[in-house]
């Protein structure tokens, strides 16, 4: 069970290969595999290992030490350590039926149901003295399996065709043991797999289950658990499999899984497919077919995705760029880039170590503070941001199963935080098929760090107490609750964005609910803001560049909408009509919140991880609690290059100071018939709306103008303007108004001039 194993003569050395755009490998990957007659230990392209098999000898069981320096093999007459740099072998006799490496130990079992396990030294092999787990009940042991410093055993508890088993965390350096879940209805473990570093920068263990739901159906599912964490196993479903054939019935449909891995990025690989089987005749065979070929899957931790559609036995990453690939008809390749390098032919099971995680930029604390928004709340605001670990201590936690089971039940009369994030919250599935709402002994079971699926109503909530929805009030004008951020990495190393999150404690706009989490996002190019992001409600985010935005020093300017809390760049009513709900949000200059008082690492807060609602229910959806942030949340579209189209309240800093233009085109002499060409010379300064922030001379014309910014996008500024005439050189013509539109060009800025009751547009071209 130890290793993940995949399945298929001796070992064939490269004959050939295929050359398309060779790459080299810094440190050469390793990768174990047997064969009828040998298990062979490469690095590389080149053998390191190479172990003979005797006639009636079988490989059983393998499995790393962590890091892949060293693999242990245990036949069905021999355990045999590897060293995978220098081939070094050590040997000692074992009729071993399963094998588990942890913490510098090998223990194994033998036979069914053992009740103690050997122990040897995982260097040398020599024998030390056997462990007796507390069985706490238990007829033995069906398997065992490493996972780090722990063990996990499979505890029988029923015997049978298929015994149920317990699964079981056991610490052989203290002899305690927990018991996280068991196997239930999923059928018999096997091919077990532990990395110590998974998708939540912790360690994972994973196995696979195969059972069946009839004479002619089989089920297959991947569970996984933290074996630190006392948090229960997850079980995962087949419902990915079962959408890519929805016209087969039930009755018919099969999925099976084998060869499971853990790859660089933490997340769990596995190869997968799905069958039918059809009988004509009762007394002959049932015909079985493929329904979808084996493909390579990913869970990571949210849901499964298909990474390979090719029909391939299993696909391997080894790191620096190399894969090795096991066919259907059992020949292994070595594949690094473009060149394909065949290994060897009838191999029955390949062997990888977890891979080390490949660290994800986390983005820099200094960062964070010194980008977080300067957030102004309007004067009608009633609810205000608060502490999000305060919101969990003042919040009842429920679990809402949905219909016919009723109101949600109680799972904790104070959530704690630590217990929500790491998934240590639960509730039982319950018998709905039997419409009595009790709990079920089957393994499925609810954590409060994972989303309720299959027809579980809306999961896990936290129900505030009524008296906290108004939040941290201000402390002389000046909003004191913190802000949460997090780093979004872009396409390429130190391109991303940091994502700030705000809770308020209560929405009142037009649908009331508990709770309510916003986010802004600065886009950064290293230590560079370039622009803000603005998530919008049941609307794709949108983008401000940075030159356009009001800023505190490096802290961007933000607004928040009384009642919705929706973020905006400048003050102001914006009408909106979501989808959902019709209404005009206010925004205004009134309650500073200066974020950066206290700006925390999402990462870092005890409650992240939490992925129920936050929040009550309600009848309607609109009026219920929302999900907040989580691992693995997708934020991508917090990159975005969507410039937003709501009025911009800011002059571009690369438009201030002096432009000139030596000829207007007033093609319609709207302002003198006498002076058909004539200059301007405009100044720039940066204002608000309604202010003052320019002005405009124009030579041979006598006039000037006062320019005040009426309105904005991202591509252009609207101004009033007003003439009279110049002092020095009067028109009396020049009394008119109307509105100035500047835009970028490639050389500079483009002027147009639309006169309210006369000819237009005058235009003219601005270079500095």
């Amino acid at each position: 069970m130890a290793a993940a194993s995949c399945t298929s003569s001796p070992p064939t050395p490269p004959a050939k290969t295929e050359r398309v755009a060779p790459q080299q490998v810094a440190v050469p990957p390793v990768v174990a595999y047997a064969t009828p007659d040998a298990v062979r230990v490469l690095r590389g392209a080149a053998a390191v290992a190479d172990i003979a098999l005797a006639e009636n000898e079988n490989v059983v069981d393998a499995e790393w030490v962590p890091g892949g320096s060293r693999v242990v093999v245990a036949t069905s007459t021999r355990l045999v350590s590897i060293d995978t740099a220098t081939g070094a072998t050590a040997t000692a006799p074992c009729e071993c039926s399963h094998l588990a490496v942890a913490d510098g130990k090998v223990y194994s079992i033998d036979g069914y149901s053992p009740k103690e396990m050997a122990v040897h030294d995982v260097t040398t092999l020599r024998a030390e003295e056997a462990v007796r787990p507390d069985l706490a009940g238990g007829k033995g042991l069906l398997g065992i399996d490493g996972a780090g410093d722990r063990l996990v055993m499979f505890r029988i508890t029923e015997d049978g065709a298929r015994p149920l088993t317990d699964v079981v965390v056991f610490q052989p350096a203290t002899g305690t043991s927990t018991t996280v879940g068991n196997t239930g209805h999923l059928g018999t473990p096997s091919g077990g797999a532990y990395t110590p570093r998974g998708w939540r920068d912790a360690p994972g263990y994973a196995y696979l289950a195969s059972g069946s739901t009839g004479a002619q159906t089989g089920t297959a599912s991947v569970v996984w658990f933290d074996p630190t964490s006392p948090a229960p196993q997850v079980v995962t479903t087949d419902r990915r499999l079962r959408e890519q054939t929805p016209d087969v019935p039930d009755e018919s449909w099969n999925s099976a899984r084998e060869h499971l891995w853990w790859a660089s990025d933490g997340t769990i690989r596995t190869t997968a497919w799905t069958w039918k089987c059809e009988q004509a005749d009762p007394l002959e065979q049932p015909r079985c077919t493929d329904l979808v070929p084996h493909q390579q899957w990913r869970h990571d931790g949210v849901d499964w995705t298909r990474t390979d559609d090719r029909d391939l036995a299993s696909v391997r990453e080894l790191g620096d760029g190399t894969s090795v690939e096991l066919s259907r008809d059992k020949d292994l390749s070595l594949v690094n880039g473009g060149t394909r390098t065949p290994v060897a032919t009838d191999v029955d099971r390949v062997w990888t170590p977890a891979l080390p995680a490949v660290p994800v930029e986390q983005g820099d604390q200094a960062l964070a503070e010194r980008f977080a928004p300067e957030v102004w709340l309007h004067q009608d605001e009633k609810n205000f941001p608060v502490d999000a670990g305060e919101f969990v201590r003042r919040s009842t936690l429920r679990f809402d199963h949905g219909p016919p089971c009723g109101d949600p039940r109680l799972v904790a009369e104070r959530a704690d935080p630590v217990k929500l994030g790491r998934g240590e919250h639960t509730s039982p599935a319950l018998r709905r098929n039997q419409r009595d709402c009790s709990p079920s002994d089957e393994p499925v079971v609810f954590r409060s760090d994972l989303a309720a699926e299959d027809g579980s109503g809306k999961g896990f909530l936290l129900d505030l107490d009524d008296d906290a929805r108004d939040g941290d009030k201000p402390v002389d004008g000046t909003v004191t609750a913190p802000v949460y951020w997090e780093y979004l990495p872009g396409q390429r190393p130190g391109v991303g964005a940091y994502v700030y999150w705000f809770l308020y404690a209560y929405n009142d706009f037009l649908n009331n609910h508990e709770a309510d989490w916003e986010r802004v996002a600065v886009q950064v190019d290293g230590d560079r803001p370039v622009a803000v992001a603005f998530s919008k409600h049941e609307v794709p985010p949108c983008q401000i560049t940075w030159e356009r935005l009001d800023t505190e020093g490096d802290h961007p300017v933000t607004f928040s909408a009384s009642g919705s809390h929706a973020s905006y760049g400048f003050a102001g009513e914006f009408s909106r009509a979501d989808g959902k709900q019709v209404g005009t949000d206010k925004t205004a200059r009134n309650t500073r919140w200066q974020t950066w008082t206290d700006v925390r690492a999402l990462r870092d807060q005890p409650w992240y991880g939490y992925r129920g609602l936050w929040g009550d229910t309600a009848l309607i959806d609109v009026n219920s609690g929302i999900v907040g942030p989580y691992p693995k949340r997708d934020m991508s579209t917090l990159l975005t290059t969507s410039q937003c189209t709501e009025q911009v309240g800011r002059v571009p800093t690369g438009w201030l100071g002096a432009w000139k233009a030596g000829r207007v085109q007033d093609p319609m002499a709207a302002q003198d018939p006498r002076a058909k060409d004539y200059t301007a010379e405009i100044s720039l300064e940066q204002g608000q709306f309604g202010e003052q922030v320019g002005t405009a001379t124009y030579g041979g014309l006598g006039c000037v103008g006062v320019l005040t910014l009426e309105r904005g996008t991202q591509e252009a500024i609207v101004l009033r303007e007003a003439r009279e005439p110049d002092p020095a050189s009067p028109n009396q013509q020049c009394r008119t108004a109307g509105h100035t539109t500047i835009k970028q060009t490639a050389t500079g800025l483009s002027y147009s001039f639309v006169p309210d009751r006369r000819p237009g547009p005058i235009t003219a071209d601005l270079t500095r």
